[in-house]
């Protein structure tokens, strides 16, 4: 009886040893303006927050996306002024040197952070759905007053600086990345532009 005890507490603890925890914490909206890189044309000031910070990415998105070459960059928006503005992801455009990177769908990225956490249940890997979606930038209209931010995704390929048989890498070289945004004031149909490093 003992032996049957103790069979049928491993096989629990084998069974709830499947499916792990997937913990974030949501990224918090703050004014754009409060960004070391930020711009301001108009009424509207744009944001970028490459986040290349690894605890800062596993804060976030629950697994280490720059392990795989996965840049996130959080985008903000605030409009201080009386007009409206459309945001639109195809009016973003990275680039590296004169190459331009595409953002990733975001169903691709939830799918590689599922795999880097390991094993998760099925309701789960529902919510980590969902909180990637939430997360992503999507088209909408900057009301006045109102600040909004939304995040892309990027794969990113390594810098290598070579010193003969020494090599390093660096997967993120602060100023090699140029982030062209572009917003539109509805009323108006003007487009404002906005430049900023990574």
């Amino acid at each position: 009886m003992r032996r049957l005890v103790i069979l049928v507490m491993i096989s629990f603890l084998g069974l709830t040893g499947c499916a792990t925890e997937y913990t974030v914490v949501q990224i918090p909206l703050r004014n754009a303006d409060l960004y070391p890189r930020s711009l301001t044309r108009d009424d509207v000031t744009a944001a970028v927050d490459g986040i290349t910070d690894r605890e800062r990415v596993v804060t976030y998105f629950g697994a280490d996306l720059l392990k795989v070459k996965i840049l996130p960059v959080n985008i903000i928006f605030s409009n201080h002024g009386k007009g409206r503005y459309i945001i639109k992801p195809s009016d973003v455009m990275l680039l590296k040197g004169n190459e331009a990177i595409d953002p990733m769908p975001v169903e691709t990225v939830v799918e590689v952070a599922k795999e880097l956490h390991s094993r998760i249940s099925a309701k789960t890997g529902r919510q980590v759905n969902a909180y990637f979606s939430s997360l992503a930038l999507q088209e909408t209209a900057l009301t006045p007053q109102e600040s909004y931010q939304g995040v892309m995704f990027f794969k990113i390929k390594e810098n290598e600086e070579d010193a003969g048989n020494f090599i390093i890498r660096k997967l993120f070289r602060e100023g090699t990345m140029k982030m062209y945004i572009g917003v539109t004031n509805v009323e108006t149909g003007e487009r404002i532009h906005f430049d900023l490093f990574l």
